[in-house]
């Protein structure tokens, strides 16, 4: 009878130890997923005690860990992506927008002929519709940025988006006494791509060489459009160091993030080649900046 106590007041303590034990490792990971939680700390589960099938269940709960880490990591990527672009974009629709409303208020003036108000017209037509477009960009981007859905494709004219992106710019060249070469073969060059994307990219190059540069722009095309350059001199009183940073948001000692820019232009131009699934790189030497895109 004896014995049978003991054995059975053995078993209890066990299992009260056993039972303390478990209530042990449960109120620790019940206290390190609440901090976790409550202070994004990417740390992991860890025991030195408990049996195998707890340490098990930890390294389970460890490999959810990584995976909702990985997500709100991603999750705060997608949403400081589209914060800036939204911060660029707001600044990129003042432009034409102010343009068309000086436009406006000239002819509201009525002191102009109608000649003169035909050209006006088409001026502000042409502001208007570099306004929808780049409204339709914004859209475009937020629609890939959070929903990881793919951009629509469509066979498209790179010689004539080009030339629209060029157009766009001429009068700006033009009144600083500049140009813009536009080389190719003369044909036109169909491509499966994105439209509104290409000529955002286009805009932000040529926008940029135009704030940045000096001298000529130099745009080359090769025969099959799988390679276009842009070159063009670097201004005497740009720092550019290291052309590898010029597609860094907000990279501010290099030609592209000076001058009260928002330093996003030729960020956005990367990330859009990307998705379209082409490379960009840059190269500064013997004072000529150089951008290649290859899609």
């Amino acid at each position: 009878m004896t014995a049978a106590v003991i054995v059975l007041a053995s078993v209890c303590i066990f299992l009260l130890i056993t039972l303390f034990m478990q209530t042990h490792i449960l109120n620790n990971i019940r206290s390190s997923l609440k901090r976790i939680n409550t202070t994004g700390s990417r740390e992991n589960l860890h025991s030195v005690v408990g049996t195998p099938a707890e340490k098990n269940v930890i390294n389970e709960i460890n490999t959810l860990l990584d995976a909702y880490k990985d997500e709100r990591a991603m999750y705060k990527r997608k949403r400081h992506d589209l914060d800036q672009m939204m911060t660029n974009i707001s600044h990129d629709l003042r432009t034409p927008l102010t343009s068309a409303i000086a436009y406006v208020d000239l002819m509201k003036r009525g002191n102009i002929g109608e000649e003169d108000r035909a050209q006006t017209l088409e001026v502000i037509s042409e502001k208007l519709d570099r306004l929808y477009m780049l409204t339709d960009s914004f859209f475009e981007f937020s629609k890939i940025i959070s929903n990881d859905a793919p951009p629509e494709l469509e066979s498209i004219n790179l010689v004539a988006v080009l030339e629209d992106s060029i157009v766009g710019f001429f009068d700006n060249f033009s009144n600083s006494d500049r140009q813009i070469v536009f080389n190719h073969d003369g044909n036109s060059c169909v491509i499966l791509s994105n439209k509104i994307m290409l000529l955002r990219v286009f805009d932000n190059i040529i926008g940029n060489a135009y704030k940045h540069g000096k001298g000529t722009l130099n745009i080359d095309l090769d025969n099959e459009g799988k390679t276009i350059v842009f070159r063009n001199e670097i201004a005497d009183d740009e720092n550019l160091t290291d052309a590898s940073h010029v597609f860094d948001e907000f990279y501010t000692t290099d030609v592209s993030r000076t001058k009260g820019s928002t330093g996003l232009g030729l960020a956005i131009a990367k990330q859009f080649i990307l998705i379209l699934g082409g490379k960009i790189s840059a190269e500064a030497r013997d004072y000529m900046f150089t951008i290649t895109i290859e899609l």
